[in-house]
């Protein structure tokens, strides 16, 4: 819920490598794009807390800022900084961004590589890691009966 600025400020002036939530950036349309255009990788939380206080029960998987930063062209990757405080472990934010938000298996692996890419790792580990897990990821899904997301239309 803090404006769009501590984003802009912790990327201009600290100069941060990754941004860990940072929905508000939305909120400037013109500067998410120029990060995208960096590639610049946000970490999300589908079951944020100021947003399960703020947003509807029933509405807040339609409309969590989510979406709007994945239309924006972000670099997405779910997490959970505090899965007691969020209700929800790393694995079930996963579950959650297919069952509740709608990405497919195809988005889900391209999250994958966007936490890849967000990684405090060194080149060579990130090169193994993006060589190794998308054949991984594909063997997984190609093995598992997954259901089709919950579809919620805006």
């Amino acid at each position: 819920g803090m404006p769009w600025t501590n984003v802009q400020t912790a990327v201009e002036r600290l100069k941060v490598d990754r941004i860990d939530h940072g929905y508000t950036i939305v909120d400037n349309p013109d500067l998410a794009r120029r990060y995208a255009e960096r590639g610049l990788v946000f970490t999300i939380v589908p079951t944020n807390s100021y947003y399960l206080r703020t947003l509807e029960p029933e509405r807040w998987a339609i409309d969590h800022p989510i979406r709007a930063l994945s239309a924006l062209g972000l670099k997405l990757h779910p997490n959970t900084d505090d899965p007691t405080l969020h209700n929800v472990t790393p694995g079930g934010a996963w579950e959650l961004m297919h069952s509740h938000l709608g990405y497919d298996m195809a988005d889900l692996r391209a999250m994958m590589l966007n936490g890849v890419d967000g990684s405090w790792t060194d080149d060579d580990q990130k090169a193994k890691w993006r060589a190794r897990w998308p054949a991984e990821f594909d063997a997984l899904v190609a093995t598992t009966s997954w259901p089709g997301p919950a579809v919620f239309s805006q």
